[in-house]
């Protein structure tokens, strides 16, 4: 009907499923999944769980790992951590209606608990107060691996500090989301 060749459409159709915008699924047919990028307001402290929960979308985590170890070193060099320091560490990729969205990296120096892949603020509390810093940049190839991008993607970076009642750090995070999907946004 178009005039493109089998071979150019099931390309076409392979591309699309990996940018998270269709299904294939044999013996069943491609079916359209892509939804409009989630755009996050920054009135609140929020796992990313409960932001997609808000968004009418369903959270998910497709891989994760959690151990008690040094601190990564994309974690010591971006917060001036003791590279020696051990802590919990939580590396997980996060989905939104089966769609790689965040990969991100968490440190909780002073617990551990049993992450079995769910919401982390479910198992260790919200911080009652963040510290938080937002920037954009091309992503290396751990993300790039992760998150299942192309290199020349820019992803959305946070640097998050979660702070107790206390006022002790109780989490640092740096979460990588995909700037084509994911927004955020502020109001007055």
């Amino acid at each position: 009907m178009y005039g493109v060749s089998r071979i150019t459409a099931r390309q076409a159709i392979l591309d699309l499923e990996k940018d998270g915008m269709v299904n294939r699924g044999r013996g069943r047919g491609t079916f359209v999944i892509w939804k409009p990028a989630v755009t996050e307001e920054l009135t609140g402290i929020r796992g990313f769980s409960e932001e997609m929960q808000l968004h009418g979308r369903q959270p998910g985590t497709s891989s994760w790992h959690a151990s008690m170890r040094h601190c990564p070193k994309r974690l010591v060099s971006a917060f001036g951590l003791d590279p020696e320091q051990e802590a919990y560490i939580v590396e997980r990729v996060c989905t939104s209606d089966d769609i790689r969205l965040a990969y991100i990296v968490s440190c909780f120096p002073r617990q551990s608990f049993s992450y079995l892949g769910g919401s982390v603020y479910e198992e260790t509390g919200t911080p009652v107060r963040i510290e938080e810093e937002l920037l954009a940049q091309l992503p290396d190839d751990e993300v790039v691996t992760n998150l299942n991008i192309p290199r020349t993607l820019p992803v959305l970076v946070r640097r998050r500090v979660g702070f107790d009642r206390q006022g002790k750090i109780m989490e640092y995070s740096l979460a990588y989301y995909r700037s084509d999907l994911y927004s955020w946004s502020r109001s007055q």
